[in-house]
């Protein structure tokens, strides 16, 4: 045999090239890999579908209040209250219900979708904002008789309304907005006042004012619409004879800028209505009477407390004078203790005020406080150049508050000394929401408050924040985070353990 070379011997011993290898595949990863994406995508269409069915059937009903002071619920009372509803009751916010602008929204919504889901169907909460639908206020009130704005709630049952401001549902540290001019929340009234709102429309029982006719009484439209606004029925009432009295619906009786002296009549009927707890405003300024006598009206002030004199009250604080050449028209303030009782303006336009006081001896269980009061500067001008011993240089009133306190049910005088809170002629030009108006609507419904049995708590607010409830936008991001970034990142996670899983 011929001897190889070493070429040939190289190139026999190099291994020829073999045929690939066939990978046998474990059929197991194709079922592990089916069931996982399966299960996975089953899942998520699980979780959809379940908050889906939630969020169209039991949404109101499945949420928690998660509020320190809770807030974001009604209480016990107005649970069962709404159980017992036999009327349908709207709800309408005039606003679009995700501004998130507005920073007392997050106290609304969440409360009345409580309302809406303890009501078993009988109240329907709504949302139209006028920007999107402009006829809706004028659908609601066709007359403008209510005034109601942009950014408000309108509670109606039938033919029944009425306007709740939210910035007048909560109470207001007085101090920090005097002297910082910010209005800072320290307790809620939203369900005190939702719940009687709701109470009032389902009465069915409109309230009644009544107007003293006779001695020249002005027109008065716009106290009219401000009293219908609080859902009062008002009539004129003539006083004459024996046998006339006042009706027993009279739940107010209103005697304005008399231009001259009640009858004897007139007299006794009204301080008989007061003995009967009746509830009476006197509005008599200086302009159109100053030498008219008011001995009869006198006595029926006197019963309460109080004194109408021949005199004018003079501002001399320039800071308080809305033209300085002219000192009969000022700009008064609410008396600090009144203040903190009520959300009110801090500033009323004022003119012609007649000097109007407290006697020194008030009679048995009557309380007199100011409610509107002058400068502190101010002074009286008296007509004859007649001088008053009592009178000097200080703060007098404008407004006085009498409560006789000897019954369960009080009589109540209020006493104006102006008519620019009552009187046409100053609202011609001016929309139902000038600081005088919206005074003289707080007041009438203060001392005229909708008959309601049912104590419904204040929430106090842990803080100065609007805002402290769970917002719109937190419960949005929880809900995508647990509806969504939650599936997909098990969803990642089973991606993942698959890939390493199918290597082993």
């Amino acid at each position: 045999m011929a001897k190889k070379t070493a070429k040939e011997s190289i190139l026999q011993e190099r291994p020829g090239k073999s045929p690939k290898a066939k990978v046998r595949i474990d059929e197991r990863f194709k079922s592990l890999k089916s069931i996982s994406i399966v299960s996975v995508v089953l899942v998520v269409a699980i979780c959809i579908v379940f908050n889906l069915i939630i969020d169209m059937t039991l949404d109101k009903k499945l949420t928690f209040d998660s509020t320190s002071v809770r807030s974001n619920s009604v209480s016990s009372i107005t649970s069962d209250y709404l159980k017992s509803l036999n009327k349908k009751v709207e709800i309408i916010g005039l606003f679009d219900k995700n501004d998130s602008t507005l920073e007392w929204r997050e106290y609304f919504v969440p409360l009345l979708d409580d309302y809406e889901a303890k009501a078993d169907g009988m109240i329907d909460l709504k949302y139209i904002d006028p920007d999107v639908d402009p006829f809706i206020i004028s659908q609601l009130d066709p007359n403008n008789v209510y005034n109601f704005q942009k950014n408000t709630y309108v509670v109606k049952c039938d033919d029944m309304l009425v306007g709740v401001n939210p910035y007048a549902c909560f109470e207001y540290d007085q101090e920090v907005a005097q002297y910082y001019g910010v209005g800072m929340p320290i307790a809620n009234n939203i369900e005190r006042i939702i719940t009687t709102d709701i109470v009032y429309v389902t009465s069915g029982r409109p309230l009644h004012a009544y107007y003293l006719a006779g001695h020249d009484l002005p027109a008065h439209k716009n106290l009219d619409n401000i009293l219908m606004s609080l859902g009062f029925v008002t009539s004129e009432l003539t006083l004459k004879g024996d046998a006339t009295k006042i009706p027993d619906d009279c739940e107010l009786l209103l005697v304005l800028q008399p231009k001259s002296d009640l009858s004897l009549v007139e007299k006794e009927q009204l301080k008989t209505y007061l003995d009967n707890a009746g509830k009476v405003m006197i509005v008599c300024d200086f302009s159109d009477n100053k030498t008219t006598e008011y001995t009869n009206l006198n006595d029926v002030a006197k019963r309460m407390g109080v004194s109408l004199d021949p005199g004018i009250i003079h501002e001399n604080d320039l800071d308080h004078l809305v033209d300085v050449s002219d000192p009969f028209r000022s700009i008064a303030n609410p008396t600090e203790a009144y203040a903190k009782t009520v959300s009110i303006p801090r500033e009323y336009s004022v003119e012609n005020c007649r000097y109007i006081k407290a006697l020194r001896d008030l009679p048995k269980d009557v309380y007199v406080s100011p409610l509107v009061v002058s400068s502190s500067s101010a002074s009286v001008d008296f007509q004859n150049a007649q001088i008053d011993a009592d009178v000097s240089a200080g703060m007098h009133p404008i407004i006085l508050w009498s409560v006789d306190d000897s019954t369960s049910e009080k009589a109540c005088l209020i006493t104006i000394g102006t008519k620019t809170f009552t009187s046409d002629d100053y609202y011609s030009g001016k929309t139902l929401d000038d600081n005088n108006a919206v005074f003289i609507r707080s007041l009438v419904h203060e001392i005229c408050p909708i008959e309601f049995d049912l104590l419904i708590p204040q929430r106090k607010i842990p803080s100065y924040a609007l805002s402290k409830p769970l917002s719109s936008s937190s419960a949005t991001l929880w809900s995508f985070i647990v509806m969504t970034v939650i599936p997909v990142g098990s969803l990642a996670c089973g991606i993942i353990v698959y890939q390493r899983r199918r290597h082993l």
